[in-house]
């Protein structure tokens, strides 16, 4: 594909040539169906004509090396070194007209209906056939094209062709020879799901290659850092201005990450006697055009003045393709992509881009090396630089920014202020009355909040935790004698659980708890109606067996405990 352009008169142009290899390897080296998503129509037609030109050379060397002698084996292989190109824009038909003429291609350019007229027979003998997508059932149908001769086939506007009927694309891929037997190259500038879909019918299993014009244009503009610390930016920005100014390059665009380092870069630009202006996506397009009128203009006189643009990364957009040719990194980029979007304003030829690498963004510089495969060239910042004089220095900045969560907030509370709206009188006191008992609700909450509050401070906590190892000895008796003394004062009442307790305080004081003769209804109901005499007495001995239970457990805490203290106080003396 090299050796095509170069013929052709791109020899010269970087960004076709970077292309042309992103294609060349996916296509040949590869061996794989490509579907092409560019930027525009401007590189497709040579891009088409280099193509066509390295497939036929290479299946005529596999042709030439594999001859079998066989004459029906030779002519199918002749029968397939046939190209077709399906376009939908005029101008690169026009533009493939030319390219085929330059290479001496044997082919036929088909544009309308009356050249299809007069091409009858040449449409099944040139090698390479191009025309409208919108002509190829004609050429099949009426005219005797031999579709199924064609083994490589490029599609020039996917996304377009992708917008037609689908039983028209059926139609056109019937003629055609099965995708696994023939080679296809797609290309389109809005890939969605409609491209897609038609691309995987038409092609086998393409690969996607993307032709980014500021990635071509990486290699090609002359980039260099300076390595600094952050307090040190700032006056080597206003050296770095001064002197590209002086060799009349005022024209400048400083590139930032945040809005708010774009407000303040501003002001300090602004304090140094700067013409300094900032990007915003959010002005009025006659502004930003004016703006950039005014920045070409500047760029275009050469003189020694200056004019500097401040935009930041959510700002970028709304910046025109090879717009500017020096900019300054203020903020190095922490993702390539945004970096790359940074290098589509500059131009491709004699540009420059200058960059301030200080800690807090450094891991970018690393991260657009590895993404891109590129080495900055970094170098130390001179003394001169770094004893600018910076006029804002020490000046408190007033910096003003829309935050419309505050927003928000200030216009309730000036709501609240103003007082009722209009058609309403002053608050009744009917509301006043539904308020206070409101009020009295949460005065009383706070109240028994805090109390139980205190409550907690006074009592210990039964999972003390981590406190319990650090205690005394004493200190740890203390504490469990006073844990356990409701079980050794009553031994027949254990204490309640803190569950338990709720319960009880929500029963009136009319019915006191009692842990001796408590019975389930259920067993007192069954047992007042039962009429076995020995089924009366087995309930009985059941209950007396539980009632020795209840009364022994007590005293089997309260002999364990009074050994277990006993044991302490013998160990301590």
């Amino acid at each position: 594909m090299e050796r095509f352009l170069g013929r052709s008169g791109y020899a010269e142009d970087r960004i076709l040539e970077f292309f042309a290899r992103l294609i060349g390897d996916q296509f040949f080296v590869q061996k794989k169906d490509i579907l092409v998503k560019d930027e525009g129509i401007n590189y497709r037609s040579p891009l088409i004509a280099a193509l066509i030109e390295s497939y036929i050379e290479d299946l005529n060397a596999s042709v030439t090396s594999k001859m079998s002698g066989s004459e029906e084996g030779t002519g199918e292989k002749q029968a397939r070194i046939r190209a077709l190109v399906l376009t939908e824009h005029e101008e690169v038909l026009a533009n493939l007209r030319k390219l085929f003429a330059i290479a001496h291609f044997d082919s036929l350019i088909v544009s309308s209906d009356e050249a299809l007229k007069e091409a009858n027979k040449a449409l099944s003998e040139r090698a390479i056939v191009a025309m409208p997508a919108s002509l190829f059932l004609a050429a099949t149908q009426g005219f005797g094209l031999k579709a199924r001769e064609f083994g490589f086939v490029v599609i020039e506007g996917a996304d377009l062709f992708g917008d037609m009927p689908s039983e028209v694309q059926r139609r056109i891929w019937g003629y055609l020879l099965p995708p696994w037997q023939r080679r296809a190259v797609l290309f389109a500038e809005h890939i969605g799901i409609r491209t897609k879909n038609m691309a995987l019918d038409f092609a086998n299993d393409p690969e996607t290659v993307i032709l980014n014009k500021a990635q071509a244009s990486l290699s090609q503009i002359n980039t260099y850092m300076y390595r600094l610390n952050s307090q040190q930016k700032f006056k080597a920005l206003l050296a770095l201005i001064q002197e590209n100014s002086q060799e009349g390059r005022g024209a400048i665009i400083v590139l930032c990450n945040l809005r708010q380092t774009l407000k303040e870069l501003e002001l300090r630009l602004e304090l140094n006697h700067i013409k300094v202006k900032h990007i915003s996506a959010a002005d009025p397009n006659a502004e930003r055009k004016a703006l950039f009128m005014e920045f070409t203009k500047i760029e275009k006189e050469a003189d020694k003045s200056q004019f500097v643009l401040v935009v930041s990364n959510d700002n970028l957009r709304v910046l025109p393709s090879e717009f500017a040719s020096l900019a300054i990194h203020y903020d190095i980029p922490l993702d390539p992509d945004i970096y790359l979007e940074r290098v589509r304003i500059m131009r491709p030829k004699a540009s420059t881009i200058i960059g301030l690498v200080c800690e807090r963004y450094e891991v970018g510089l690393s991260a657009i090396n590895s993404r891109f495969g590129l080495q900055f060239e970094l170098r130390e910042p001179t003394q001169s630089m770094l004893e600018y004089r910076d006029e804002s220095e020490g000046i408190p900045l007033r910096l003003e920014f829309e935050n419309r969560s505050s927003g928000q907030k200030a216009g309730r509370s000036a709501k609240q202020s103003k007082g009722p709206m209009k058609g309403e009188g002053p608050k009744s006191p009917q509301k006043a009355q539904h308020k206070k008992p409101i009020e009295d609700f949460h005065q009383s909450k706070r109240a028994s909040q805090s109390k139980q509050k205190n409550l907690a401070q006074e009592s210990p906590r039964e999972d003390q935790g981590s406190e319990l190892y650090s205690m005394s000895t004493d200190e740890c008796l203390a504490y469990f004698r006073k844990k356990y003394r409701g079980i050794l004062d009553s031994p027949t009442e254990p204490k309640l659980s803190p569950k338990k307790e709720e319960n009880t305080r929500s029963k009136p004081a009319s019915a006191p708890l009692s842990f001796e003769k408590t019975m389930p209804a259920e067993k007192a109901n069954r047992r007042q109606t039962a009429s076995v005499a020995d089924s009366v007495e087995a309930n009985k001995g059941d209950e007396n067996e539980a009632g020795s239970a209840k009364s022994d457990s007590p005293g089997i805490v309260k002999r364990f405990i009074e050994r277990f203290f006993s044991e302490a106080d013998e160990r301590k003396d």
